[in-house]
């Protein structure tokens, strides 16, 4: 698997592309305080990753263990999830300025498993990498932010 950052890199959205991530759509103001979808559908129902970005500059990375196009619902319409609810906020406080907030994905089809048949996830370990070298301002795990 290519290195999508280099450890000094500020996370950009072309390096994302570079890494085999693609643009699926952007978050709009719904009614009530919630947010919609609008891009490519369906929204892939495989694991993945995905990334909301303002411009080049990344702002959350998540993983959707159990479908881009679940996870993503949560964000619309979940009330009782804290990191949805409050990434929510962040999102309608972007568009409430009339900015764009842009969704990223990658879908990782592979299963991998080392020698043994000891299991990799290659979701998590994606995520957890962007996170680690990116830190992006949204997510609370490895950026600092309380």
């Amino acid at each position: 698997m290519k290195h999508i950052f280099s450890s000094c890199s500020s996370g950009s959205v072309g390096q994302l592309l570079a890494g085999g991530f693609v643009h699926i759509g952007a978050w709009q103001a719904g009614p009530s305080g919630s947010i919609a979808f609008q891009g490519i559908s369906p929204v892939p129902c495989k694991p993945g990753v995905y990334v909301y970005a303002i411009g080049d500059e990344v702002l959350y990375v998540g993983s959707a263990q159990r479908g881009l196009h679940r996870r993503l619902r949560h964000y619309e319409n979940s009330k009782n999830l804290r990191t949805a609810s409050r990434i929510r906020e962040a999102v309608l406080k972007e568009l409430s300025q009339g900015t764009s907030v842009d969704i990223y994905v990658i879908v990782l089809e592979e299963p991998l498993t080392l020698h043994g048949g000891l299991p990799i996830d290659p979701v998590a370990g994606v995520e957890e990498g962007l996170i680690r070298d990116i830190k992006p301002k949204w997510n609370r795990r490895g950026s600092g932010a309380r």
